[in-house]
């Protein structure tokens, strides 16, 4: 993101926080509109820095300071600020933005279903709203060619708009587009998504499936690019076939996918595994420095966590005279792409109930550990029927891999004696 594109969007966020003073009543959360909000300025930060070691490296790269925080009900600030544009090292003072958006977002709980809805403008590198299902979680996160090569873009520069419609029946709408902006190669306007699903929990079953316009992957590995961009961002007509189980917190299952690109004229077809992992001292231990193995560059990957802390006026405890008026469940999300590098960071607000976010109430954020909690392998490969197509299948595989950390936000309000 240019020097010009990111004092614009400071400008922006200081022109709303200058000019806020709105405070959001109490909501309910079975019907109506719901502007999610913690409180004006009140958000959270952490510095971190990534490791990989094998047999004849060591390397620290990616030292990262990440944060949001909320500016007004339903519009919030994100940030993602890397020490400098290189791939493997810490080496050389460069600040750029891996992400630098406001959101604005909201939903509608109607008698039918939920309507949700995001506008994002800046520099983003996560897609998932309003919340991941189990699909969006094979999908491809913009990776690090960027840092690698002069030439190479990822993740998406512009003004990007995410509708979504849920009903209770389990069909609903599903709709992602963008505008390409702030300094971006790419120009116009596009949708990015574009579909109708499907989603069921049949027992110890889970059933998914979308048609309509589904964002295409770029090669990625061994597989010849054949002139192809890195970057993400188009999509094709195609669907995307989910079955699997789950049982005691545990999820497993398998993806198929078929998806025209009609630019080079072919169709691309394939096949992914996924577990989702239940929350354990082992997905703890794995989450808190963010372990994971690359092949491409091989080795370990750890990202250290150096400081951390909250922004505004979030407490840790609530005063003894208070009273409980109301609560959020959040999900914070970040993904790894293959050479385990984690470069976007996003708080998914699910829920609520009671008074939230007034300006007489007081905050107190509860949060979590974080946890390793999905490993996904989608490869351009359809058939494993004998050892050498398996093989064939994993050498050619993508897959992010997702850690999670629950945050729950209480409202207090102090008694009145």
């Amino acid at each position: 993101m240019s020097k010009k594109a990111v004092v614009f969007i400071l400008l922006i966020m200081l022109l709303v926080i200058v000019s806020s003073g709105v405070s959001l009543a109490a909501q309910n959360q079975k019907s109506g509109w719901w502007s999610p909000y913690i409180g004006r300025f009140n958000g959270q930060w952490d510095l971190s820095v990534g490791t990989h070691v094998w047999n004849d490296h060591l390397d620290l790269r990616n030292l990262q300071l990440r944060g949001n925080m909320d500016l007004a009900p339903g519009l919030r600030a994100n940030m993602v600020l890397r020490s400098n544009e290189k791939f493997d090292t810490v080496d050389g003072f460069d600040p750029t933005f891996d992400e630098l958006y406001l959101e604005k977002y909201g939903f509608h709980y109607g008698e039918l279903g939920t309507l949700s809805a995001s506008l994002k403008v800046g520099n983003m590198r996560y897609l998932r709203f309003p919340e991941p299902d189990l699909i969006s979680l094979f999908d491809q996160v913009p990776g690090t060619e960027d840092l690698r090569f002069d030439d190479a873009e990822t993740g998406y520069r512009g003004e990007m708009l995410t509708i979504e419609y849920d009903s209770k029946y389990g069909l609903g709408y599903h709709g992602t587009g963008i505008n390409w902006d702030f300094g971006s190669e790419r120009s116009g306007s596009n949708l990015i998504e574009n579909y109708v699903f499907y989603r069921d929990k049949l027992g110890k079953l889970d059933l998914e499936a979308r048609a309509g316009e589904l964002q295409l992957r770029h090669p990625g590995g061994p597989v010849e690019r054949g002139g192809r961009p890195y970057h993400l961002g188009r999509s094709g007509p195609g669907y995307s076939l989910y079955l699997g189980g789950n049982w005691r917190g545990y999820k497993a299952g398998l993806l198929y996918e078929s998806i025209e690109d009609e630019k080079y004229d072919e169709r691309d077809t394939r096949t992914g595994i996924m577990v989702r992992f239940a929350f354990s001292k082992i997905t703890e231990l794995l989450g808190k420095v963010r372990f994971d193995y690359t092949r491409s560059p091989e080795g370990f990957v750890a990202h250290i966590p150096l400081l951390k802390g909250r922004l505004g006026d979030i407490r840790e405890e609530p005063p003894e005279n208070a009273e409980l008026v109301g609560e959020i469940k959040a999900e914070r999300v970040t993904t790894y792409w293959q050479n385990g590098q984690s470069r976007n960071y996003y708080e998914h607000r699910l829920s609520h109930w009671g008074e939230t976010g007034g300006q007489d109430t007081i905050v107190v954020a509860e949060t979590k550990p974080w946890h390793l909690r999905v490993e996904a392998l989608v490869s351009p490969h359809t058939s494993v029927t004998s050892w050498e197509e398996a093989k064939e299948w994993e050498s050619d595989r993508q897959g992010p891999a997702q850690l999670t950390q629950l945050v729950t936000y209480k409202f207090y309000k102090v008694k009145n004696d």
